[in-house]
């Protein structure tokens, strides 16, 4: 599931609680016991819980997903699934991703010691991907053994994976907005999906006034490109040459420098454009 089983994830779990927010870390336990890293952070509103998740904790598959469900007071328990995904490290194709349905319980003498629950999940096409156990506790009775571990795992990783990069936050393009991003590497590597249900979107890409995709559908599958950018201003321009099934057009955009990563969602209308502008 979503790839990448962290086995240091057994003893990483965390929780600290105050007033609606709920952040958690700990482990997915799957039916063959096999353990992937999870982390949940959750706002609560009358009972309304939104938030997101992260699995596959500081790996190459670390993934972000939407969070949204209900809280229910009397029981100290949530019902919670995942709907989308924000972002992720993975380049697998986004219809191999199991999204999951969380039932939990706040457990412990004050309520909050320790979270537990059952999880399944399903694909996009809402066939069953996985099911099992999840385990969370509370930060302050974990808190040095994580940092120990922690540091362990940064150094192991760094050593691995050089290219280690930094996400910025996602930015949100409709129509005729433009973005500007200052650029250190002189080439581009670029990924372009539908990151929900294929609804047969289509989208015009060009760089620097070269069409380099032309009427392309975008399915969960990323599309990956790579450019040699030129001195001074490179412009990316994304237009909707088709609304598919479910208006507006909407793709998911990375744009990855040599260690900065830009995720970028496209809310577009059929002909309109928005514009990325990368200054090196």
């Amino acid at each position: 599931m979503k790839n990448t089983l962290t086995i240091f994830c057994f003893i990483l779990s965390s929780l600290t609680y105050s007033q609606n927010t709920f952040s958690y870390l700990g482990t997915l336990v799957l039916s063959d016991n096999s353990p992937i890293s999870f982390s949940l952070e959750l706002q609560e509103d009358s009972g309304i819980v939104n938030g997101y998740s992260i699995t596959n904790i500081n790996t190459p598959d670390e993934t972000k997903s939407e969070i949204s469900g209900l809280y229910f007071k009397k029981d100290k328990s949530f019902q919670l699934q995942e709907t989308q995904i924000l972002q992720t490290n993975s380049e697998a194709p986004l219809n191999s991703f199991c999204y999951i349905n969380m039932n939990l319980k706040l457990m412990g003498k004050f309520g909050s010691k320790r979270v537990q629950g059952t999880f399944t999940g399903n694909f996009l096409d809402s066939t069953e991907c996985a099911s099992g156990k999840i385990v969370l506790m509370e930060r302050t009775k974990l808190e040095k053994k994580i940092e120990k571990i922690k540091k362990k795992v940064e150094k192991k990783y760094n050593e691995k994976y050089e290219d280690t990069t930094l996400v910025k936050r996602t930015e949100i393009l409709k129509d005729g907005d433009d973005f500007t991003i200052k650029w250190e590497s002189n080439k581009l590597k670029l990924f372009i999906w539908d990151a929900n249900k294929e609804d047969g979107d289509k989208i015009q890409l060009t760089i620097n006034g070269n069409i380099i995709l032309d009427d392309f559908e975008t399915t969960n599958k990323r599309k990956k490109i790579k450019y040699k950018l030129v001195d001074g201003e490179n412009t990316i321009e994304i237009k909707a040459t088709n609304l598919g099934t479910s208006p507006p057009n909407t793709s998911r955009i990375e744009l990855v420098d040599s260690k900065t990563k830009y995720p970028i969602i496209t809310q577009l209308e059929l002909g309109k454009t928005a514009i990325i502008k990368i200054i090196k």
